[in-house]
């Protein structure tokens, strides 16, 4: 008998809702929270039971375009202190598995809004192409969008990818769970990766001067890796300048400042922009920093070296900052 799942942490009731999707098998999934295969043999098997099927009954469907929906109130099975046991010991309840009774009791209430959207990514993640093609997207929030739109790119389907971004991008706006900042950055990527760059760079300069969600400098940071990228010194010194007036203690906006000007050949200036970066990066969130600091110590490493940027693959692409 191994150990029960633990659903008060918050990764294993996202896990548990991914397998209550996936699985849409009451016995199947006891057996994974009871961490039992022999779960129906388990003296608290009717615990077991009524908690996948509460799990059943708030999984993410992607048929409903994976959309909270009310849940049944049913209560968990109860057993008198004198009743017989479960287990069939003979034994009176209190006299065998009570004291056991606390690792199956959980409280499971509506999963939270962050719950939810773990759950949907791994959900959204682990769905063939062809049954997202069936998620209605009109019943579909706008993480639940991005998400889809992350795979279809991963799956090359770079216009359907696109298509979807812009829906979001033209809405509201008004859903907390997305970064707005990043989603900018992706669609300008990718409408350059479908061979639109002008419309990109439109697209951004749009976004610069009316900016939704987002601040000013962040869209500026986005114009300056273009024209970086493109090799626009003239233009990518203006936006990196104007990323930096709007936020000199963001370590990305100095990275920039330090890729045009080791594409310019000024070493000890690159040297200086990128050391800025490294500084500032320890400021970063742990993940924010894990992705900061090879691209900035590569970097250095060039220059300290006298080696061009195209010596090496160094990105541009810009994160949520």
């Amino acid at each position: 008998m191994g150990s029960t799942k633990d659903l008060n942490k918050p990764e294993i009731f996202s896990e548990a809702l991914v397998n209550a999707t996936l699985m849409q098998d009451r016995e199947k999934l006891a057996a994974w929270l009871a961490e039992d295969e022999n779960v129906t043999e388990h003296p608290f098997w009717k615990w077991y039971a009524y908690f996948a099927d509460r799990l059943i009954d708030m999984a993410p469907k992607p048929e409903h375009g994976f959309q909270a929906r009310p849940t049944r109130t049913v209560a968990a099975p109860k057993i008198g202190r004198n009743d017989v046991c479960p287990c069939q010991s003979g034994k009176k309840f209190k006299q065998c598995h009570m004291d056991k009774e606390e690792s199956v009791a959980w409280k499971i209430g509506s999963p939270t809004p962050a719950i939810r959207a773990m759950a949907v990514s791994k959900i959204i993640q682990a769905l063939p192409i062809s049954d997202l093609d069936k998620i209605p997207q009109e019943k579909a929030s706008d993480v639940v969008l991005t998400e889809v739109a992350t795979a279809y790119h991963a799956g090359g389907r770079l216009d359907d990818a696109l298509l979807i971004v812009k829906k979001v991008l033209d809405g509201d706006r008004e859903d907390p769970h997305i970064l707005w900042d990043y989603w900018i950055a992706r669609y300008a990527e990718w409408l350059v990766e479908a061979d639109k760059a002008s419309d990109s760079e439109q697209f951004l300069m749009d976004e610069y001067d009316a900016p939704r969600k987002v601040a000013a400098w962040q869209v500026a940071q986005k114009l300056a890796a273009y024209y970086v990228d493109i090799g626009d010194s003239e233009n990518a010194e203006t936006w990196v300048d104007t990323a930096l007036e709007g936020n000199s203690e963001n370590p990305f906006n100095h990275y920039l400042k330090g890729l045009l000007l080791h594409s310019l050949e000024n070493w000890e200036e690159a040297e200086a922009a990128y050391a800025k970066a490294k500084e500032l990066s320890a400021n970063f969130r742990e993940e924010e920093r894990a992705y900061m600091t090879p691209l900035v110590e590569e970097a250095i490493d060039l220059v300290k070296n006298r080696k061009s940027l195209d010596d090496e693959s160094v990105e541009t692409e810009t994160e949520s900052n």
